[in-house]
Parts: C-alpha cells; sequence; structure tokens
C-alpha cells in the first residue's frame, strides 16, 4: 500500500512539473538550416523600393498557432566598408504577394532600426528576431508568410537571407516560391526548377506557445492530487 500511495504522488509530480516547464517554453513550429548558401538582392540602388518575401505551412492541427517570435537568418556581403540599416517586418496570412497559399492579409508588422551590416568579400551570417503579441493563424494548414523591406539603408554592399534545401526543412513546411515586389507589383520566384537547391527557402524560426494539449495534462495531474490527498485523509 505504502508503495502504491509513493508512485501515485511520484507520477503526480512528474506531470505537474513537466506541465509548469512546458508552460514558460514555447515551442518551435517552423525552421529550417542554412545550407543552401545565401541570397543577397538588397543594395543601395533598391533598398527603398523592393521588398522580398517567402511563406509555409505550419501543419493541419485541427486548431490553430499562437505565434510569440520569429527569427531571420540574414547575410551581407560585398562591404568595404561596416553599415547599418532599418528592417522592416511584416507577418501575412500566407504569401505577402497574396498569389498563392493564403490571402496575403497583413497580421502584423514591425521594424528594428540600426541593424549592423559587416563589411567583407565573404557573407557574414547573422540572425534578427522579432517578438510577436500572440498572432493566432487562422487553422487549417495554418499559412504563414512574411516579407522584408529596408529603411535608412547606409551600406556600400549587399544584404539579404540565409537559404535553405528542400530537406533543409526540419520544423514545419516550405513552399516552392519566394516573393519579390518592384515597386508596384509582387510576383513570384524560386531560384531554378532544381527541386532540393532551387527552392527559394529563407532561414527562418517561427515560435508558438505550448499545444492547448497541456492544459489536459494538467487538469489530470491536479485531478490525481486531489484524488490522492482524498485516500490520505480516509
Amino acid at each position: 500500500m505504502h508503495v502504491r500511495r509513493f508512485c501515485t504522488r511520484v507520477l503526480v509530480c512528474a506531470l505537474v512539473s513537466g506541465v509548469a516547464s512546458a508552460a514558460h517554453a514555447d515551442i518551435v513550429v517552423f525552421q529550417n538550416t542554412p545550407n543552401n548558401g545565401w541570397f543577397v538582392p538588397f543594395n543601395s540602388g533598391n533598398a527603398d523600393t523592393v521588398l522580398y518575401g517567402d511563406s509555409g505551412w505550419l501543419g493541419n492541427t485541427g486548431g490553430t498557432f499562437t505565434l510569440t517570435r520569429i527569427e531571420f537568418g540574414f547575410a551581407s556581403q560585398n562591404g568595404l566598408l561596416d553599415g547599418t540599416t532599418d528592417i522592416k517586418f511584416t507577418l501575412n496570412d500566407g504569401s505577402p504577394s497574396g498569389l498563392v497559399f493564403g490571402s496575403g492579409a497583413e497580421l502584423y508588422s514591425d521594424t528594428i532600426t540600426d541593424v549592423d551590416l559587416t563589411a567583407g568579400a565573404s557573407p557574414t551570417y547573422f540572425t534578427v528576431g522579432f517578438d510577436l503579441p500572440n498572432i493566432e493563424t487562422l487553422g487549417g494548414f495554418n499559412n504563414v508568410g512574411w516579407s522584408i523591406g529596408l529603411e535608412n539603408y547606409s551600406f556600400d554592399g549587399d544584404f539579404g537571407f540565409q537559404s535553405s534545401t528542400a530537406s533543409g526543412q526540419s520544423v514545419g513546411f516550405y513552399t516552392n516560391n519566394a516573393s519579390f515586389y518592384n515597386g508596384s507589383s509582387w510576383s513570384l520566384f524560386a531560384f531554378s526548377g532544381d527541386s532540393e537547391t532551387g527552392v527559394a527557402n529563407f532561414v527562418t524560426t517561427i515560435y508558438a506557445v505550448p499545444e492547448p494539449a497541456t492544459g489536459g495534462l494538467l487538469a489530470i495531474g491536479l485531478m490525481l492530487v486531489a484524488r490522492h490527498k482524498s485516500r490520505r485523509a480516509a
């Protein structure tokens, strides 16, 4: 009998402890790796005009995701002197182009100022993250997209994205086409027709709050605690 009570208490503590830890840690719902080189289309001649974007799916879970943060793998190259730029990010329902995978409706936008860009002939990789105020996806395959634009570009080199192959996608699902805004209209593009390296898959990590299912686990844990206390009292 003592053994049974001890095992019950340990199980309950493990359940409650596990849920408490999960409640404070966001989960990754989209992620790829920088294994396909870099793409640096921004320069001083176009930085005030063009936008580049990408999109993907978080998965069909029968529900939605509440997004809390997005991080981008960027690259700078060919500058003779270090510089800076402001980076404007926009989150969309699917591709920002509105041409495929979602409506393209804007969900959130933010700008980080004075981002350092490093000079050098070889590319310099770095990551910039944007916190999201609990943006909820619309369900289904949970299409998401994003675009990057620049302001106050003060750099004599090129700026852009780290890129991933098709098999470099570890969480979520990439799309075959990235998007480009030339100042008046959107279009879609890929690097080439190669199914592995030709996808314009920009390096991105997206975080969300833990799935609601953990709340059910907490309820089970609390129920076991109450039941155990009741049996001990009896």
